[in-house]
Order: structure tokens, then sequence, then C-alpha cells
């Protein structure tokens, strides 16, 4: 089977520059390091895009769920497979308060 490509919708890119802007000002370091977990965690969906996890809600179905630990808390990467493709759709941290 081939490697997966990854796609990232703009919102997930915001969404990271947002994580990283974030931790930025108390820890330029752990902002870093931060990002590159994402990134780690993404890449393993490239030869295992069922590492996550179904998304628990009703109206996304059609969504994983990938749980990156990192600190006291980690960051969920919700998406998509389409075909060959993993689109990354949305980053957030265990500690935000989801609307």
């Amino acid at each position: 089977m081939p490697d997966y490509q990854i796609s990232w919708l703009s919102g997930a890119v915001r969404d990271v520059a947002r994580l990283r802007e974030f931790i930025k000002k108390e820890n330029p370091i752990a902002a870093k390091k931060a990002g590159q977990r994402i990134l780690s965690a993404v890449n393993i969906l490239i030869k295992n895009p069922e590492a996550g996890t179904p998304c628990p809600d009703e109206d996304c179905e059609a969504f994983n769920d990938l749980y990156a630990p990192f600190g006291q808390g980690g960051y969920t990467i919700r998406y998509r497979i389409k075909q060959h493709t993993i689109i990354i759709v949305r980053v957030w941290h265990s500690r935000e308060e989801r609307i």
C-alpha cells in the first residue's frame, strides 16, 4: 500500500500557529517543541492513517481524532481520509475551551 499524502486545511494551519504563539509568549523553546510534536504525530498518519479514533460527536462521523500528548495535556488533531490523502482539518489543545 502506498504512503498517504498530507494536506492541511487553512484552519488547521492557523490553529497550529495560534497554539505556538500562545506558548511562545512564555517559552519560545516549548513553542517550537509543541509544533514539532504536532508534526511528528501527523507524520504517523502517512503510513498508518487509521491511527486515530473515530470522532466521538454525531456531527463529525466522517472524521478521526489523533491525540498527541504534550506536557500536562496534549493536542487533538482532527482529520479525514479521502482516497490516499489525509486532510488535517483542525488542531486544538486539551486545555482549550472549545465551542
